[in-house]
């Protein structure tokens, strides 16, 4: 049976082992004194990210860290509001099992509850038909640094 539970020690040896892992998937290797857990968390108190984990007897198996972004211009006459989705993954040998999709329906009630109802991501090009078909949308209008592609959903 799968757990979903929001998620708030990054510094926990269980959220490191499978972090370490997603990194190493993107041919990143952490080492024992990375300071990327203390950044994660820096992140979490200056700008809200938050995360969402799935346990399968007891174990994480997948999570999402997110961030709900207020934009103001300097007159703050526009605002724009919306959902991040900074990471999303999900141990190989448990993909297929809806498990990313069950992350991002508990992302976007989040967002709902929070009166938030536009989600902004990049993504690489293995994963592009996974958020088409929950239906994200590939958004040529924004331009992002890190060279992805962007999509973005309206819920």
């Amino acid at each position: 049976m799968d757990k979903l539970e929001y998620f708030k020690d990054f510094k926990a040896k269980e959220f490191k082992t499978i972090f370490t892992e997603y990194y190493l998937g993107e041919g990143i290797t952490l080492s024992e004194n990375t300071t990327v857990f203390d950044e994660i968390e820096n992140s979490s108190k200056k700008y809200g990210t938050k995360c969402i984990i799935c346990k399968k007897a007891d174990k994480i198996v997948g999570f999402i860290m997110f961030r709900i972004v207020k934009l103001r211009d300097e007159q703050k006459f526009f605002k724009l509001n919306f959902g991040y989705i900074e990471e999303l993954y999900v141990v190989e040998n448990q993909r297929n099992k809806h498990i990313a999709s069950k992350l991002i329906e508990q992302f976007e009630n989040y967002l709902r509850q929070n009166k938030v109802n536009t989600i902004i991501l990049t993504a690489e090009e293995k994963v592009y038909d996974f958020y088409k078909n929950k239906g994200f949308v590939e958004n040529n209008l924004i331009t992002c640094e890190n060279k992805l592609k962007c999509f973005t959903k309206i819920i």
